[in-house]
């Protein structure tokens, strides 16, 4: 058995790394979401379809980003692997992120005016994605391997 104190030490670490992965990807959303205010479009008429198309796959990344955490961290719960855990966050962060990214191609491309909305499915993802110290707790192998 280890000493409770190193566990707690390793959750602590690999917690913190997730709190500082999440803060610089929801950093580099929001210089997404700023974007759209120094680059105009070039676009002179908003094609609201392919709008709609980008609003939509926005949705569908974050529900298959919320998706994909969920298993995850289930899995690693139960096989008690904090790196799988690790992943599991990382990939769902990414997939949030990508969210934002498919705002900015859509006011770029289409200019039409309602590209924050995508940003605002992805903002709803990482905060839903916000990493919690039990997840940690719970996937952190509690004997010596």
């Amino acid at each position: 058995m280890q000493n409770p104190a190193q566990i707690e030490a390793r959750v602590e670490a690999r917690h913190r790394l997730l709190l500082i992965i999440w803060f610089g990807l929801l950093t580099s959303m929001t210089i997404f979401a700023v974007l759209p205010i120094v680059i105009t479009s070039q676009s002179t008429e908003a094609n609201t379809t392919l709008s709609f198309a980008f609003m939509a796959a926005a949705f569908m990344v974050v529900v298959s980003s919320v998706l994909t955490k969920q298993r995850v961290v289930q899995r690693a719960v139960e096989q008690r692997d904090a790196a799988m855990l690790q992943t599991g966050y990382v990939i769902s962060f990414a997939l949030c992120e990508s969210a934002a990214i498919l705002g900015l191609v859509d006011h770029i491309v289409t200019g039409s005016k309602y590209y924050f909305l995508s940003f605002l499915v992805g903002l709803v993802g990482m905060l839903v994605h916000f990493p919690k110290k039990d997840h940690v707790r719970a996937a952190t192998a509690w004997t010596a391997g």
